[in-house]
């Protein structure tokens, strides 16, 4: 069974055919691969791709990664003027900008002026042909691993415009800022995906939405407020993802436990993530046809010895393999202090002991 056809079965009725548990990884960092370049590499005797973003993980034993598309969606960029009388240049994330950094350094969206100045300024490329190229690369190296494609998500673009502290509190209001901060990146969310539905004709069986939403213990807001303020533009985004023959599934970090029956009603058929504090029990007994992608703390592990790795590989296996929603990997991305033995050993008992 290949890597796309492996991953893709856990959502169709085609996941009685599966002959083991499929694997997956949201990333491996340039950290890890600079420190393991050698013993990833070295040695391996199998077909490569020559591009790390994908040979890293597939050396490491992976059936899938996330894999990021073009955007069909910019703004022209406009000044700010912050709380200090500083000037700042924004575009389409209303964050402050930093050249040749991916660090957060604060959202400037505080008001509606500066709002309505993203609407005016949103900027809409008909370009399919570089969504094509991107896709048929995906599909040209998915017999070896298996591209996830993703997109960005509502809520979290959402915060990190205003800053989380003026985000709460608009929130909290539920104010004409808040509800129009949430309409517009669930417009540029709707938009990209679109534009990959008209371009690709949905051929490619999947669409993963990032939208970090909870902390380790609990969501960020509560479910109804979820429900509420969120579902129905993704209801209508799924919709859209459904009706191009596509499977719609979300990622967030945290435990989302409480948020999977709305997730459900919006049309999301899975989720990766699943850090510590989540519980497979439950979602095994609440939601079996949930399929669920992630589970290994192996952020967790870099003291582990490998009878706990295995241990751990098991505990996820005994709770939700026999239903076959189940997709197994880091709940987080491969970065540097994770030792590379430890990574090894936990797919090694995957794929032991998920054999079906």
């Amino acid at each position: 069974m290949d890597p796309k056809t492996r991953f893709l079965s856990v959502f169709t009725d085609d996941r009685k055919k599966l002959d083991r548990v499929p694997t997956f990884v949201q990333g491996v960092l340039a950290g890890f691969i600079n420190k393991y370049e050698s013993q990833l590499f070295d040695d391996y005797l199998g077909e490569m791709i020559y591009n790390t973003t994908f040979d890293a993980p597939l050396v490491l034993g992976f059936d899938a990664v996330f894999a990021g598309l073009p955007h069909a969606v910019g703004c022209r960029t406009f000044k700010v003027v912050d709380e200090n009388g500083e000037d700042h240049i924004v575009g389409l994330s209303g964050q402050v900008e930093h050249q040749g950094s991916n660090y957060y350094a604060g959202g400037l969206v505080k008001t509606m002026e500066v709002l309505e100045k993203l609407e005016e300024n949103l900027i809409v490329t008909e370009n399919p042909k570089a969504i094509q190229e991107t896709l048929f690369f995906y599909e040209k190296v998915s017999r070896l691993i298996f591209p996830v494609p993703m997109t960005g998500g509502i809520f979290d673009t959402a915060w990190q415009a205003m800053g989380f502290t003026s985000f709460a509190r608009e929130y909290r209001k539920n104010s004409k800022l808040y509800k129009g901060i949430i309409k517009f990146y669930a417009n540029v969310t709707r938009i990209n995906v679109q534009k990959v539905i008209e371009a690709t004709g949905g051929k490619f069986g999947i669409i993963n939405i990032l939208d970090d939403v909870a902390f380790k213990g609990n969501p960020m807001i509560s479910p109804e407020r979820w429900a509420q303020d969120l579902l129905p533009y993704y209801k209508e985004i799924c919709g859209m993802i459904h009706d191009a023959g596509m499977h719609a599934i979300t990622h967030s970090d945290g435990d989302v436990t409480t948020l999977v029956p709305y997730l459900k009603q919006a049309g999301f058929e899975g989720l990766q993530g699943w850090e510590g504090g989540a519980s497979p029990a439950i979602i095994r007994e609440k939601h079996p046809d949930f399929v669920t992608i992630g589970w290994g703390d192996v952020g967790n592990i870099p003291f582990w010895n490998k009878d706990e790795i295995e241990r751990h590989a098991r505990s996820i296996l005994d709770e939700l393999k026999d239903n076959r929603h189940l997709v197994v990997g880091p709940s987080t991305v491969i970065f540097e202090k994770m030792p590379i033995d430890n990574i090894r050993h936990f797919m090694a008992s995957i794929k032991k002991h998920g054999e079906y």
